[in-house]
């Protein structure tokens, strides 16, 4: 339900500075505009209407109708929607009619009723906002949220994990020794408001102009990276644990920073030694094949880690921090330190503190150097190749300073190997058949690393392979199946999925302001539609 409505029925506008000039869900182009990249004869302001929204299950094996399509987006039921205004998106329609010819229900304005069939392995999904080039505003405002899959013959049988976990109707003070963690970065205002640039001068100093006279969108940032951490909407909390094994189920919630996570006995010292290491036995497709030992988790954006931690034995009394040694800027790859500076240990190299308290219950969890993780079915040789290329796009006005980056573009490659840039608005280029396994490789020839998601399946991570060498092996954590991968770059990185639900989905990179201008891309199938054609 978009319920972003006052008291008295009108619309609420965003918190934050919306960007009209991308190409975006655009409700003040009505019917035939929406949805689109409108055109300006004179640089705007930011967008003040009502908020669209739209929820997407990210992991989930959806349909279409309930995967939270980013033109699927709808208004609030407000009473004071400009006239001429669009009130719900391109597709908005056309699922709210397939939804209630499958089940029954029609949706009422504002809102959007979704079908999850939950048809897949255990796992840690979460949801968030999904919205046409809004996606990075409405999530850092806070639409988001964990998805916990359990049971099935993919889960463990109960008693053998860290438990419980938090639940619907717990009697205050539970203690908990299963524990979602859902980390992101945030910036505040000395009011205690959430900041976000304003404006585009914020990521380099570039003061305009702007579109028209340019091609530079004159508020969105092609990165941010905030300034404070917080873990479940708390900025550096602290948690008193006991001395025994807890279950956390890690997801990068950030905007734009990949995260590098490690438990130390210092807040502030780096290099960090590891205090207590990571077993980790899950990543976003289910369990490992087996548990792997590690002193650090690396995090991409959307990413998640199911982990034991073990302080058994540690005193009481005895703090020790979750530290972060990711950077303050984009990723490429490399060691903490050496190849990049670690971000700052006073601020966003902290995230959290564990203080040990005394033994209030019997661990009867299975230690993870002996659990044995549910039985992965491989995927099978696949039937088609895909060659899809990353690239980025700088500004080619002479009035603005070369290598000024203005868009994040995904794509296909021609024969010689050279990419073929797309935007979102191109023809659609991948059409699996219907349950058809294909291999998709990411060439990426950008100067980042970036996190793509490809919405509906949970792929396999073949192997990576620099443009000039030859394939590696996944790493330890990455085996059995994922969601969203880390694409390097200079490489190729290869992951195979099987497509069992016809439809319109996308695939995007998930550093989201990546995604909301042009790096993200629809995908179709089992055939094409007529608008396609």
């Amino acid at each position: 339900m978009n319920d972003l409505v006052d008291s008295q029925g009108g619309f609420l506008p965003h918190l934050l500075a919306v960007d009209p000039t991308l190409h975006w869900a655009n409700p003040p182009g009505g019917k035939s505009g929406r949805d689109s990249r409108p055109t300006f004869t004179s640089t705007p302001g930011p967008y003040t209407g009502p908020v669209p929204l739209v929820t997407h299950l990210h992991g989930g094996h959806s349909t279409e109708e309930s995967d939270g399509y980013t033109e699927a987006w709808y208004l609030p039921r407000a009473n004071n929607i400009p006239a001429g205004f669009a009130t719900v998106g391109s597709f908005y329609d056309e699922f709210r009619e397939k939804f209630a010819d499958a089940h029954g229900l029609k949706w009422e304005p504002g809102t959007a009723t979704f079908q999850y069939a939950n048809d897949q392995r255990a796992s840690t999904l979460w949801f968030h906002d999904h919205t046409l080039g809004m996606t990075r505003l409405n999530v850092y405002a806070g639409p988001a949220g964990f998805y916990l899959l359990r049971g099935g013959e993919c889960d463990l049988p109960k008693g053998a994990l860290p438990g419980p976990a938090p639940a619907f109707g717990d009697a205050p003070g539970t203690r908990y020794h299963e524990i979602p963690l859902a980390v992101q970065d945030r910036s505040f205002n000395s009011d205690g408001s959430l900041f976000y640039p304003t404006t585009r001068e914020f990521f380099d100093g570039f003061a305009g102009p702007y579109i028209p006279t340019t091609d530079v969108s004159p508020i969105w940032n092609p990165e941010f990276f905030a300034n404070t951490m917080v873990v479940n909407g708390r900025t550096w909390p602290k948690l008193e644990v006991e001395p025994r094994r807890y279950r956390l189920r890690f997801l990068n919630g950030c905007n734009a920073r990949f995260l590098i996570l490690k438990i130390a006995d210092s807040p502030t010292v780096r290099p960090a030694q590891s205090a207590v290491p990571f077993w980790q036995i899950g990543n976003e497709g289910g369990f490992l094949p087996a548990p792997v030992r590690l002193e650090r988790l690396l995090l991409a954006n959307a990413e998640r880690a199911d982990v034991i931690v073990d302080f058994t034995g540690i005193p009481e009394g005895t703090e020790l921090y979750l530290i972060n040694e990711g950077a303050d800027e984009p990723f490429g790859r490399g060691e903490p330190g050496v190849a990049f500076p670690v971000a700052d240990p006073a601020t966003t190299g902290q995230v959290m503190k564990f203080v040990v308290g005394p033994l209030a219950s019997k661990d009867n969890s299975v230690p993870p150097d002996r659990l044995r993780l549910p039985r992965i079915r491989p995927l099978g040789s696949s039937s088609v190749t895909r060659r899809l290329s990353l690239t980025e796009a700088n500004s080619s006005s002479p009035l603005v300073l070369p290598g000024t980056p203005v868009q994040n573009l995904l794509g296909t490659l021609d024969a010689a190997g050279n990419p073929v840039a797309l935007a979102w608005a191109d023809p659609v280029t991948e059409n699996p058949r219907l349950n058809a396994t294909e291999t998709w490789e990411l060439h990426n020839f950008t100067v980042d690393a970036h996190p793509i998601h490809i919405h509906e399946v949970a792929f396999e991570v073949v192997d990576r392979q620099p443009f000039n060498g030859s394939p590696v092996p996944p790493e330890s954590w990455e085996r059995g199946f994922k969601d969203t991968v880390i694409a390097y770059p200079g490489e190729i990185t290869r992951v195979k999925a099987r497509f069992d639900h016809p439809g319109r989905f996308v695939w995007h990179c998930h550093i989201v302001e990546h995604e909301d201008n042009e790096m993200m891309r629809p995908y179709q199938i089992g055939g094409r539609r007529k608008q396609d054609h």
